[in-house]
Parts: C-alpha cells; structure tokens; sequence
C-alpha cells in the first residue's frame, strides 16, 4: 500500500493515468526490487501477495530521482523517401536508444503477464474449484505475454539489424 501511494504521488502530474495505470507502475517497481534482491515476497497464503524488505533494503542508499525537461520531442527529419517509405538514418543514437527502452518496458510488461499466468496456475492448484473462473484470465494472461514477446523479438530483429547493415 506505501508504495503504491508513493507511486500515486510520483505521477499525479501525469493526468493520462488512470488506477490501473498506477497499479501497473506499482507492480513493476516491485518486481524491479525482487529482482534486485531488495524485497521479497512473503510466503503465508493470502488473497494477496505481500511483500518484506530484505536485509540489502535496508541497507541500500536511494537517491532522489532527477527529471530532466528536454522539451517536445522535435520530429526526425526523412533522410530520403524510398517508394513512399521514409529512411531514417540508423546510425541516430536516438532511435536505437527509444528502441532499446522500447524493448526494456516490454520486457517488464512480460514479467508482470508472466507473474500473472503464475499466480492464476498457483490459484489453480489451492483452489481446483475455481477453475472455470481462473481459466479464462489464465488464458488472457498467456495471450498478452505471447504478444509482448512478439513485439520484443521483433525490435530486436530491427536492432541486430541497425548494427549489420548502415542502411535499414
């Protein structure tokens, strides 16, 4: 619940976000912080999942985030136009950089639909009785995490393919 309001106070400037937009936010800072080892999460079963500080939290040092304002971003000039495409020129540091945090914010979308399908297998096994309502979340769960990492492979098929080739 802390983290969350805290995340709820981080963000209140941005105005497109709605509770499941905060919701989403929240669960990928804490699966950032399981994967650091900074949290972990507690073993009693309840309607919830619930989380402890570790040791390492404890003992970490966090520092304030800065922002930076860089403005509106300004639209990419074509560098040509070919049958109605534009071509961008790949060796921009820019467009790799967007694609690489594209791919990271996938891949974070992938391990909370990943924790999702989970936890509706481990609801499952405690609950077999509940398997006609958990079924169909399961399945929708699945389909985004296949989705995600289709997206994910295809960006980095165009990233190997930046580093090969001078001309996309």
């Amino acid at each position: 619940m802390e983290l969350r309001d805290a995340i709820i106070r981080e963000y209140k400037h941005e105005t497109d976000m709605n509770l499941r937009d905060y919701h989403k936010r929240a669960y990928r800072v804490v699966l950032r912080l399981l994967t650091a080892g900074l949290l972990e999460k507690s073993k009693d079963i309840s309607e919830f999942a619930r989380y402890k500080k570790t040791p390492l939290f404890v003992a970490s040092v966090f520092q304030q985030r800065v922002t930076v304002d860089r403005g509106p971003k300004q639209p990419k000039q074509p560098k040509q136009v070919e049958h109605g495409a534009l071509i961008l020129p790949v060796n921009d540091p820019c467009i790799r950089d967007e694609l690489d945090q594209l791919v990271k914010t996938y891949q974070v979308d992938l391990l909370s639909s990943i924790g999702e399908s989970e936890e509706y297998l481990r609801l499952h096994q405690t609950y077999p009785q509940l398997k006609a309502k958990l079924e169909p979340h399961y399945l929708k769960s699945r389909d985004v995490s296949s989705k995600i990492l289709g997206k994910i492979r295809a960006i980095e098929s165009v990233l190997a393919g930046m580093l090969k080739d001078p001309v996309l």
